[in-house]
């Protein structure tokens, strides 16, 4: 297996983790995915009107979603892509989740984005940024069979 290989294999099995984290509303699993030395973690929620930022908050953040999210029915992750650029690495992915929320079902689908480094051989996460799905889908990157909004 090639190195870039490698790195894709694991960093897919991060993305796996997050994933996993979430379906179980495991705390330390989801923790367990982050660089806790770097200095300038940032974690972009899309429920949050700021930034989280540095691995104290980045932890409570944590403790409190897997401690007022009740069971989880469905996480589900789709549409993964990881690049590798030396000591650096971006992954994209879907999620779709089912649970509830203060005894109410709670339906949550959004787009991922994680930016890795290398550490000790293997990769951690250093930013994640979730968003709404959004009302558009560009098929081909924007050209003419793109569902674009109606004027």
């Amino acid at each position: 297996m090639t190195a870039s290989a490698q790195d894709r294999q694991q960093i897919t099995a991060i993305i796996e983790q997050y994933r996993r984290g979430f379906a179980t509303m495991d705390a330390e699993t989801l923790k367990s995915i982050w660089d806790r030395d770097y200095r300038n973690l940032i974690y972009i929620a899309q429920e949050a009107a700021g930034p989280i930022l540095g691995w104290a908050v980045i932890e409570q953040y944590y403790e409190n979603v897997t401690g007022f999210l009740g069971s989880v029915s469905t996480m589900t992750i789709a549409d993964v892509s990881v690049d590798v650029l030396g000591d650096t690495a971006y992954a994209f992915c879907t999620f779709h989740f089912e649970g509830e929320l203060e005894g109410e079902s709670h339906i949550a689908d959004g787009r991922n984005t994680f930016i890795l480094r290398r550490k000790g051989g293997g990769w951690k996460v250093i930013h994640y940024h979730e968003s709404l799905p959004g009302p558009v889908t560009m098929t081909d990157g924007g050209g003419a069979d793109s569902q674009r909004p109606a004027a």
